[in-house]
């Protein structure tokens, strides 16, 4: 494979990645956002970062993402060795276990937009667009 192929592939690659993480979150805010919030309401204890999070951001654009990342960190650091425990206690608490299908319904599209992100990071710096 010689260059001109990589850079072909590489503008490709970004291209795809930036409109399709743009879509992913238009599709996140939108479409996903009312299992979303059934998820949140499921595990945002009253007293806890998760409930005061849907307290200050609100159910706006930004409000909604803010909402998102959270519930969706809220799952990933939970499972981090010995500081996940206490990151858990703090942001909110899943009482009752939730089916794995809700669980993916926040985990699944969100890490895929965090993918495309860092495809489009690694196509643009191979592009030289941060030179």
């Amino acid at each position: 494979m010689n260059s001109e192929q990589l850079v072909d592939i590489a503008e490709v690659l970004l291209v795809v990645s930036v409109l399709g993480g743009f879509f992913l979150l238009v599709l996140i805010l939108t479409f996903l956002f009312p299992k979303i919030a059934e998820v949140e309401s499921r595990i945002a204890t009253p007293g806890k970062q998760l409930d005061g999070i849907r307290e200050i951001w609100g159910n706006g654009p930004i409000g909604r993402w803010m909402r998102v990342v959270h519930v969706y960190f809220f799952f990933i650091f939970r499972n981090l060795p010995r500081i996940g425990p206490r990151i858990e206690s703090r942001m909110g608490d899943e009482a009752e276990a939730l089916p794995m299908g809700l669980k993916l319904w926040v985990i699944l599209p969100v890490s895929v937009f965090f993918v495309s992100i860092i495809v489009s990071l690694m196509a643009a710096w191979y592009l030289g667009v941060f030179d």
